[in-house]
């Protein structure tokens, strides 16, 4: 979607209710777009079903949403005031329409536009807290390019521009930090599907890329509590923010070789699980994984091994495991499939979780209170298209974004009020408190929140 930068209206005044409008009006599929980019389709498949709902009108002007016959409607919810705000930099860039989507498959979408990466390269601005933010980018002269980061400490009041590593081996279309936390960075190099199984190289700073090593890795029983976690190929990593040095759990890493031809040789020692959520640090470490029937040997004729999903929780930074079977509803597929990603599963104190239950063009949320031990059903809320995020906050309420919506709970999820347009996707809490919003369209922009209710407006920089 081409990235617009709207000179004719004044950031003090704009009408971001006018989002939605635009939005609704510009889902018209283009579906060569969508065929020649069907390998990056947005969504998982979704299960179909059909619910009552019953809606009202919020105090405010927004829509409220309940379930209906499952208990009743929940209370009318006490929002406290929700508003979003321009940029404060005086940037001419000001917020666009996030992208329409087009079902390309029952229950999967994909945006009727083509995306298009910034100076070549698939990135996205990211909040190592409040103040600090990062986009890593690429200047190029020809087919000579060198890797950048352009780095806030205000907010993204001013940039500066700062090399990455000149030993950093990278992908050419893929951003290489993976993770921001304050002043601390962490690049990993590109790897190829032989060498996934190997262990990572890093590099990290501590000064805003301001200067870059390669830290100590040691290897350890248990990951130091509070350190803000790495995703690696079926292991637990984490870094130190004050010293960029890494510590990794090897106890479960899988004893696997590659092979001449592609393939892979080898032993299986830890869980079928996921990368950790992505949730507050204080709420734990938590994971999905994937349990199945053991197979008898011999194995008789006929048997079909069962599999179901457990919730894994670690609160001494994964040296003891507390582990819930997930409710069926929530992963099953039509036909028989497990699709833990959908549930898009998550929680903000580690004792309040939230999940998905996709419901055709609807979600249905289901709440646990007690860790995951067990759940209630919460509202249905109907998207008219996909779950782009979920997002719970310190304060009890949730958010959820769709491609043309956001929706807030303030009452675990048994009621939502639609308080505005979208705002963008895959939502995450912020390293010292706050939330951020990544732009879900050609943007590579960002929305900030302190508290979940009040939004800013960041707009990436010029760059190269």
């Amino acid at each position: 979607m081409p990235d617009r930068e709207r000179t004719d209206v004044d950031p003090a005044v704009f009408d971001f209710e006018s989002f939605t409008a635009e939005a609704r009006h510009a889902f018209k599929p283009h579906f060569a777009d969508v065929v020649q980019r069907a390998g990056r389709r947005r969504g998982a498949a979704r299960a179909a079903g059909a619910a009552i709902v019953a809606v009202g009108v919020a105090a405010g002007g927004g829509t409220t949403l309940a379930l209906s016959g499952a208990g009743g409607p929940g209370p009318t919810p006490s929002a406290s005031p929700w508003a979003t705000h321009p940029p404060v930099s005086g940037s001419s860039r000001t917020p666009a329409p996030q992208p329409s989507y087009t079902e390309v498959a029952p229950g999967s979408y994909d945006v009727t536009e083509p995306d298009v990466p910034l100076t070549g390269l698939w990135t996205e601005l990211q909040a190592g807290d409040l103040d600090h933010l990062y986009l890593e980018y690429q200047d190029c002269e020809g087919d000579n390019c060198t890797r950048m980061i352009a780095a806030s400490a205000d907010r993204g009041r001013t940039w500066r521009k700062l090399r990455m590593p000149a030993g950093l081996a990278t992908d050419p279309k893929s951003r290489s930090m993976v993770a921001v936390h304050g002043k601390a960075l962490v690049a990993r190099d590109a790897r190829d599907r032989q060498s996934r199984y190997s262990p990572a190289t890093y590099w990290t700073s501590t000064d805003g890329g301001v200067t870059w090593r390669q830290p100590k890795v040691r290897d350890v029983d248990a990951l130091p509590v509070g350190w803000p976690l790495l995703e690696e190929w079926d292991a637990l990593a984490a870094f130190d923010p004050a010293t960029g040095n890494i510590a990794r759990i090897t106890s479960e890493l899988d004893d696997m070789r590659p092979n001449p031809d592609g393939t892979f040789t080898g032993t299986r020692k830890g869980p079928d699980a996921a990368p950790p959520l992505r949730v507050p640090t204080s709420a734990g470490i938590w994971r999905t994984a994937i349990e199945r029937t053991p197979i008898p040997s011999p194995r008789p004729t006929g048997f079909q091994p069962d599999s179901w999903v457990v919730v894994m929780v670690s609160r001494d930074g994964g040296r003891t495991w507390e582990k819930h079977r997930i409710p069926e509803v929530l992963y099953k597929r039509e036909g028989g499939g497990i699709s833990p990603g959908g549930m898009h599963l998550t929680t903000a104190d580690g004792e309040t979780l939230y999940a998905i239950e996709e419901r055709g063009d609807s979600v249905q949320l289901h709440v646990s209170t007690d860790g995951a031990a067990t759940w209630r059903t919460g509202a249905l809320v109907d998207l008219d298209g996909p779950l782009l995020s979920l997002l719970p906050t310190a304060d009890g309420a949730v958010i959820i974004e769709s491609a043309t919506d956001t929706f807030r709970s303030t009452d675990q999820a048994q009621t939502f009020t639609r308080v505005g347009p979208s705002l963008g996707a895959r939502a995450y809490p912020v390293p010292g408190g706050g939330y951020a919003i990544p732009t879900n369209n050609n943007e590579v922009s960002l929305w900030l929140s302190p508290d979940g209710a009040n939004w800013t407006y960041v707009p990436r920089p010029d760059v190269p």
